[in-house]
C-alpha cells in the first residue's frame, strides 16, 4: 500500500472520530443557528485539542513552515499548513499535512481547498519530510451537487489530479454541515 493511501485512511479515521463528538455537533447546531462565521480558529483549537488527546498519540505541530522554492513563488517565502502530523511509529520527521478551510458555499470552499494544494508543489525540499498533503473543507451540505464531480471539474486545468479512493465525503451528523477530505 502506497504511503498517500495510508495517509489518506489515518487522517479519515482521525477526522471521522472528531466530526463524531457530540460536543462539536452541539457547536456546529450553535453556529448554524447563530450565522456564524468565521469560525476557522475555533475548529482549529478544537482539533488540536482532539489530536493531544487522541489514543494513537500522533506528534502534531501548528503552521509549521515550509520555506517556498523562490523559482515558483515570489510573493510569499512560506506555506505554513494548518496542522503537520505524525502518526506514532512512522518514521521520525516523516508527516502528513493537513489544510483547513471552511466556507458556507460549497463551490468556494473546494476552490479555495484546491488553491492551497496548488501551493504544495511550490515548496522547497525540508528537514522534514512531508509524506502528502490535505486539505480539508467544512461547508452546508448541498444534496444537489454531485460533489466528487464538482472536485475533478475545479481540478481540471491544475495539476493535480483527483483521486476518489483518496476522497472522504461525509455529513456532519446532526447538523446542516459536510466536509470533504482530498
Amino acid at each position: 500500500m502506497k504511503k498517500p493511501q495510508v495517509d489518506f485512511e489515518y487522517v479519515s479515521e482521525l477526522l471521522a472520530k472528531f466530526f463524531k463528538q457530540r460536543s462539536l455537533q452541539s457547536a456546529f447546531k450553535v453556529i448554524a443557528a447563530q450565522d456564524i462565521t468565521g469560525w476557522e480558529i475555533w475548529f482549529q483549537v478544537e482539533f488540536a485539542r482532539f489530536l493531544s488527546e487522541h489514543e494513537s498519540e500522533p506528534e502534531w505541530s501548528r503552521e509549521y513552515p515550509f520555506e517556498f522554492d523562490y523559482r515558483m513563488e515570489r510573493e510569499r517565502a512560506f506555506l505554513r499548513p494548518d496542522f503537520i502530523i505524525r502518526k506514532k511509529h512512522w518514521a521520525a520527521d516523516r508527516y502528513l499535512a493537513l489544510e483547513i478551510k471552511q466556507h458556507q458555499q460549497l463551490g468556494n470552499c473546494i476552490a479555495n481547498m484546491i488553491g492551497d494544494l496548488k501551493k504544495v508543489a511550490k515548496i522547497r525540499k525540508s528537514e522534514i519530510d512531508l509524506r502528502s498533503y490535505w486539505a480539508l473543507g467544512i461547508f452546508q451540505t448541498d444534496d444537489g451537487i454531485d460533489l466528487p464531480e464538482l472536485i475533478e471539474s475545479k481540478m481540471s486545468g491544475t495539476p493535480l489530479s483527483y483521486y476518489q479512493s483518496r476522497t472522504a465525503i461525509n455529513h456532519i451528523p446532526g447538523t446542516i454541515y459536510s466536509y470533504a477530505l482530498f
